[in-house]
């Protein structure tokens, strides 16, 4: 194992209780047999038992009695040197490098393909929620139709806080910060780009092609207001960051996206609170399933890992090291991507403007210009400022419609501020 952080710590302490179960219920002959840290105090205060501990990777790689090696760095430049030297020297790997496999999964599997060994990767995903071995495996006899995921538990904490207590977005953030949830620089998760690689894998996976990162339409939370949140609650709904895969059946382009979206009260993944993730997928032949969990922390992620060390032993033992290949995840099989304009949504929308006659009537004239129908409108009274909150909530509607509809309202002298757009997932 090269990395004892946070999960490597977890996997070592699983590994200490587990190891003898394994050889003698599933008649696997693991050992831990080196694990390499820079920080020797990690390596002090684990149960590493007869494993070698030194400061240095190449310890590990150089070791041909090695069969296994676990990545537990981060990042996407050592640990990426490390994974495919030790696929190069024909070891396994596992990971949990969530942005390793997103943006250079297709050089890393082509590389175990080269070497006839494996690459697995479960704790990228959901962390102890087992969202990879779902899709590759439980359901191999449907297809995926949708997925609809809360899958950061850092904002889902923030956006349950704002709900619960009417926090703004940046005390609640200063909470997270304080309990250990969020990073000191916490914009990975805030922005939605730690999302998006969760997202991006299980879309490459549900589609047998390789969606690339980079091109992933992704929004993060740090827009949405405690008003926002208060009004959404009161129209019957709650704001949660979604990722969202689903196959669009008028064209051959898959709908990837991450952003925050308006779920009514009553949805199934509404009730998913605080730090807690969640992944509603839809089977053809199986229906709706939910995986329900903590989508990070040492122990859950390491039982992904766990789970991974595992299987790869049973692949090496029955003389199958590349039981499930992962050929399709390249760059020459990279899936066309629905343009985020193209969407057809329902929408929040909240206008600050002037309190004065005609305003409503102008901002519904904008949007029937463009073809946008109106579901309901609230209009709040504001005592102490110049002006007030208009929301709307619109029928289903195109999004490059919907857009150039407010750019036009936004243009006239009643609008004081942007309009806070949020769409509305059912």
């Amino acid at each position: 194992m090269i990395g004892a952080g946070t999960v490597g710590g977890g996997v070592v302490k699983i590994l200490a209780r587990k190891l003898g179960e394994f050889r003698e219920r599933l008649g696997l002959d693991l050992r831990l047999t080196r694990i390499a840290d820079k920080d020797s105090a990690r390596l002090a205060a684990l149960p590493v038992g007869d494993a070698i501990c030194s400061g240095s990777a190449d310890d590990v790689l150089a070791d041909d009695q090695i069969d296994i090696v676990v990545e537990l760095i981060g990042g996407t430049t050592v640990a990426r040197d490390v994974i495919l030297r030790a696929l190069a020297r024909g070891k396994h790997v596992i990971t949990a490098n969530k942005a390793l496999i997103a943006e250079h999964g297709p050089e890393l599997f082509a590389a175990s393909e080269k070497a006839h060994v494996s690459l697995y990767f479960e704790a990228s995903v959901g962390g102890g929620m087992p969202a990879i071995k779902t899709i590759r495996e439980a359901l191999v006899g449907n297809d995926v139709v949708s997925i609809k995921t809360i899958i950061n538990g850092t904002c889902n904490y923030i956006l349950t806080q704002m709900a619960a207590h009417g926090w703004s977005f940046a005390h609640a953030l200063a909470e997270a910060q304080r309990l250990g949830y969020a990073e000191a620089q916490p914009a990975l998760d805030i922005e939605g780009h730690d999302a998006g690689h969760k997202v991006a894998i299980m879309a490459s996976l549900v589609h047998g092609g390789y969606v690339p990162f980079d091109r992933l339409p992704i929004e993060g939370i740090t827009h949405i207001a405690a008003e926002d949140i208060a009004f959404a609650a009161e129209l019957g709904y709650c704001i949660k960051l979604l990722g969202i895969i689903r196959k669009d059946g008028t064209d051959h382009a898959v709908d990837v996206r991450v952003h925050p979206a308006m779920l009514h009260r009553e949805h199934i993944l509404a009730s998913v609170s605080g730090v807690f993730n969640a992944i509603l997928l839809e089977g053809d032949a199986v229906g709706p399933i939910l995986l329900y969990g903590r989508g990070a922390g040492e122990l859950p992620t390491a039982s992904a890992v766990v789970s991974d060390i595992v299987d790869v032993a049973r692949n090496i033992v029955s003389g199958k090291p590349l039981r499930i290949s992962m050929d399709y995840y390249a760059h020459d099989n990279a899936l066309a991507l629905k343009a985020l304009a193209d969407v057809h949504s329902r929408y929040y929308l909240r206008f600050s403007v002037v309190d004065r006659p005609g305003v409503l009537a102008s901002i519904a004239a904008s949007l029937g210009k463009q073809g946008i129908s109106i579901a309901s409108v609230m209009q709040k009274e504001s005592h102490d400022s110049d002006f007030v909150p208009v929301i709307f909530l619109t029928h289903t509607a195109v999004e490059k419609a919907l857009r150039a509809a407010v750019t036009e309202v936004e243009t006239a002298d009643y609008v004081r501020q942007k309009t806070q757009v949020i769409r509305i997932v059912d």
